[in-house]
């Protein structure tokens, strides 16, 4: 084998667009480990089929639909369905993103399986044939216009997201989910129940009611346990100092930060850390907790 050939990095796998055409008869498609998946629905029917599971959630377009990595699923397209399935590598998903605040909660959204109404203006569909365009050009360029084109779709589908959770009617969840999605997007903010009930059109009753039956706690409790999760993170993996982690979350105050860890976890971000490095050496782990 040539030195140049031994040298050379491997490839990356790249996003891949398949059109979904199927006026004869279902045709399936396997969700791979390891990338994400948009699927534009334009009409016709689809089912996702999950390892273990005899469920089988069907789909109706005209949908968007975005489907997180995951193990062991396969979409099957019902006859006359016509669409287009984009499959993202996690590498790819991860380049497009800005490395901004608006890039880390457009992360947070994208890390969800999302069900849309489908985009009136059409930029998804535009997006999607443009990406599509440039990926089978032989243009110069094309390479890097494909990688913009891929991350104004994200920033687009992260647009529909957010107007989809503040829409009264327009989500196909339950309040309490319209909730956790938000508050995945806005955990850092440290907003008051009482903004999340307003951005959501209920009162705050209501609100509560519904999380604390989907979830069994309180909406302040649950955006508290967001909160831990990525500091028990953000401790155990990074060599942060305590006072960056604070920052990284929205905390102005590093003191209050420990103050609020420790209440609610009964140690201090230090000594969590220490206890973490401990255990990892041991051979266990804290990706479960809390």
């Amino acid at each position: 084998m040539p030195i140049s050939e031994r040298l050379s990095p491997p490839r990356r796998p790249a996003p891949r667009l398949h059109p979904i055409r199927s006026p004869l008869s279902r045709i399936a498609f396997g969700l791979a480990e390891g990338a994400a998946h948009l699927l534009l629905l334009d009409y016709g029917q689809v089912r996702l089929r999950a390892a273990g599971s005899d469920a089988e959630p069907e789909h109706s377009g005209p949908r968007l639909l975005w489907w997180a990595g995951r193990a062991g699923r396969e979409l099957v397209a019902e006859s006359g369905a016509r669409g287009g399935l984009l499959s993202i590598p996690s590498a790819s998903l991860l380049q497009a993103l800005p490395a901004t605040p608006i890039g880390g909660q457009i992360q947070r959204t994208l890390s969800q399986d999302l069900d849309l109404a489908a985009d009136p203006s059409g930029a998804v569909a535009g997006l999607l044939e443009d990406f599509s365009r440039e990926r089978q050009s032989a243009e110069p360029g094309a390479e890097i216009a494909a990688s913009h084109y891929l991350s104004l779709l994200l920033l687009q589908l992260w647009r529909l997201a957010r107007k989809d959770l503040v829409t009264p009617g327009g989500a196909p969840q339950g309040l309490s989910e319209r909730f956790i999605r938000l508050a995945a997007q806005r955990a850092r903010d440290h907003l008051p129940v009482e903004a999340y009930a307003r951005e959501l059109q209920v009162s705050r009753d209501r609100l509560g009611s519904a999380v604390k039956r989907t979830t069994g706690l309180s909406p302040r409790a649950y955006l508290h346990g967001i909160l831990l999760r990525e500091a028990a993170e953000l401790l155990t993996n990074t060599g942060m100092p305590v006072s960056r982690v604070a920052f990284r979350l929205g905390f102005a105050d590093p003191a209050y930060f420990s103050r609020f860890f420790k209440r609610e976890t009964g140690q201090t971000p230090a000594a969590f850390r220490k206890a973490a490095r401990k255990t990892e050496a041991q051979g266990q782990t804290f990706a479960a907790w809390p």
